[in-house]
């Protein structure tokens, strides 16, 4: 009873810690909260008179545009050209300084040799279309400017450098032309909302920023409606974790796997000691390389809590109560996650959790191989009896959702979102604010709800598909550049839908046995 006692407060200990380290990344996220937008300097009228012009970049700069983008290379996917830097373009940006505009230098990752022009930058926007390096001019060249991370064209190398001391990064995001094109001004403004609410970007790089009437005074307008602060932003305040706090999270799951075990047997000395032998395992790990060590327990916890925890709460609950225990913990494991990879690294997606793909299938794989694995204890006759009524579509269905859910995953997917699912997505965001994922409550929930202790391979199914769901949530805990506030409502969210969905589907469910028991 003294080990039980000691295991509970160790868990409970590692989950205090997450969600301590879990508000300190809200404050970082209150803390940081400044945005500015960038505009390109050929994109200006330099036909017009000094003062006109003056005017005109006032105006701007009152409008939350911080600098005018200087293209050092061709970028045919945001409809610009190298910039011919002729006196025309420095007399826009002459006017732009006057302004109280700063400038930003657009270069190809590719390009070794620091660019040779008579200006001094406030930012340097790094595009790379091919994972090339950092170029080294970056480092020894570019003083206190700002060094602005491209989404999805982030040149590889930028960890490298944040390890040997850089800090001056900003995220960046851009539109690309064909995606205006498709996008028009509503659905452009709303992706940006997106990139600064959701992905923790500070730069928005507005190319075409004439193309629709009013754009950057409607984009500032809502920005501003979010709660962020139009301006020039800075550095991110530096947030780094500690070895004690994944060691004290390691132990945490440790404790939970050892209490597991014992649910389902008697508490051994066996069991005792496996537990102390993984936490020491776990401590020098963490001691020999902490990054790897990190990055090693978040992807188990993600792969095996899900499992544990159905196996541990369907021998007591199911329907709601099921969903409810189940979801809790999951979201329990996705914080102990966060914490465990919360440093400024993660927050500008310098670095990233690493095995999404493994850990959103991996757990729906355990459950079926644990529940088969218990049925040998009754023969498999039955399992054969069942695939000859026509039961074997139940797999032949899970494969194809499994072989959907690897393909769709990530931020560019083998198999594209439809425009009528984007268009369902954007509903759900304007009503909920954080949109919940497809795969807990349209899926992964109602299938909870709907299961039943039963040996049979559409119930098996279900579990399976509630896996999947247990899984996503803590899949939206990983995304570190994401504030932990939103996935916390998004889960939220998430739980609240799917149970609604689960309980009508049952209710329907128990309303045409009814009616069939009648006739």
């Amino acid at each position: 009873m003294a080990a039980r006692y000691l295991l509970y407060s160790v868990l409970a200990l590692a989950l205090t810690i997450s969600m301590w380290v879990g508000l300190r990344r809200m404050a970082w996220d209150a803390a940081y909260q400044t945005v500015g937008m960038v505009v390109p300097a050929r994109e200006l009228d330099s036909s017009l008179s000094d003062r006109e012009l003056l005017e005109s970049l006032t105006k701007l700069h009152g409008q939350g545009v911080v600098a005018l983008s200087v293209e050092l290379s061709d970028l045919p996917d945001w409809n610009l050209q190298r910039t011919d830097l002729s006196d025309r373009v420095f007399k826009v940006l002459r006017a732009a300084q006057a302004a109280g505009l700063g400038i930003a230098f657009v270069v190809d990752a590719d390009q070794q040799e620091a660019p040779s022009v008579a200006l001094r930058p406030d930012l340097v926007i790094l595009v790379s279309e091919h994972s090339s390096v950092v170029p080294s001019w970056v480092v020894t060249d570019l003083g206190d400017a700002m060094l602005g991370i491209l989404e999805f064209s982030e040149p590889s190398g930028l960890r490298e450098l944040y390890q040997w001391g850089w800090r001056n990064f900003v995220r960046v995001h851009a539109i690309k032309s064909r995606e205006l094109d498709r996008l028009g001004l509503e659905g452009a403004l709303t992706r940006w909302e997106r990139a600064v609410q959701e992905r923790t970007i500070r730069v928005l790089w507005v190319t075409e920023h004439q193309r629709f009437p009013h754009y950057v005074e409607q984009l500032s307008h809502r920005i501003a409606h979010l709660g962020m602060t139009l301006g020039q932003p800075s550095a991110p305040t530096l947030f780094e974790n500690s070895y004690p706090v994944y060691l004290v999270i390691g132990a945490g799951f440790v404790g939970f796997i050892v209490l597991v075990l014992a649910s389902l047997s008697q508490l051994s000395v066996t069991a005792l000691l496996m537990g102390v032998i993984g936490v020491g395992a776990l401590a020098l790990l963490g001691s020999w390389n902490l990054e790897l060590a990190r990055q090693a327990l978040a992807l188990m916890i993600a792969v095996l809590a899900p499992w544990l925890l159905l196996v541990v709460c369907k021998e007591r609950l199911s329907g709601w109560k099921l969903l409810v225990a189940v979801s809790l913990g999951s979201s329990g494991a996705g914080l102990a996650i966060a914490a465990l990879l919360s440093d400024l690294s993660y927050f500008l997606k310098l670095n990233e959790f690493r095995g999404v793909k493994l850990a959103l299938i991996a757990p729906s794989g355990l459950i079926l191989f644990t529940e088969l694995w218990r049925w040998r204890e009754v023969g498999w006759d039955q399992l054969i009896a069942q695939l000859k009524r026509g039961a074997w579509l139940v797999p032949a269905v899970g494969l194809g959702a499994l072989f959907l859910v690897v393909e769709r995953s990530g931020n560019l997917p083998a198999i594209p979102v439809a425009r009528w699912e984007e268009l369902i997505r954007e509903r759900l965001e304007d009503w909920l604010i954080a949109r919940p994922r497809f795969k807990e409550f349209l899926v992964g929930h109602p299938a909870l709800v709907l299961w039943k202790r039963e040996r049979t391979l559409p119930q098996l199914g279900l579990l399976a598909l509630g896996a999947l769901g247990q899984a996503s949530i803590i899949n939206t805990f990983v995304h570190l550049h994401t504030p932990v506030a939103l996935s916390l409502w998004r889960t939220l969210n998430g739980l609240v839908l799917g149970l609604l969905i689960g309980l009508f589907l049952r209710w329907v469910l128990w309303g045409v046995g009814r009616w069939h028991r009648r006739s």
